[in-house]
């Protein structure tokens, strides 16, 4: 009887750490996402800014 309770304890104690990493995980990377996208977006505006000078790319 010791031995399920050890192991009722120890699956517990597992779902609980996987829970507890879940929710800091989830929020990192929806602000990695958030500012990759902000990056993406400046990155594009700023191309899309015309220069004086010829665009080196397209020659």
């Amino acid at each position: 009887m010791s031995t399920i309770v050890i192991l009722i304890i120890a699956a517990l104690a597992v779902v609980l750490a996987i829970g507890m990493a879940y929710v800091p995980l989830r929020l990192l990377l929806g602000h990695i996402a958030r500012n990759v996208r902000e990056f993406i977006e400046r990155q594009r505006e700023r191309r899309a800014v015309h220069r004086a000078t010829a665009d080196r790319r397209k020659v």
